[in-house]
């Protein structure tokens, strides 16, 4: 799989963004935090 490819589908669906909770930028929001898509770090 060539790198310019990975993440494709995450970036498609809108699942990356900025966390409410840390502020970081272009991040996987795939985790629930009291109801809002956080970041790993945020999430556990």
């Amino acid at each position: 799989m060539a790198k310019a490819k990975r993440g494709k589908n995450i970036k498609a669906l809108g699942w990356r963004g900025t966390c409410p909770s840390c502020k970081k930028t272009g991040v996987k929001l795939l985790w629930e935090k009291d109801e809002v898509k956080v970041c790993k770090a945020c999430g556990k």
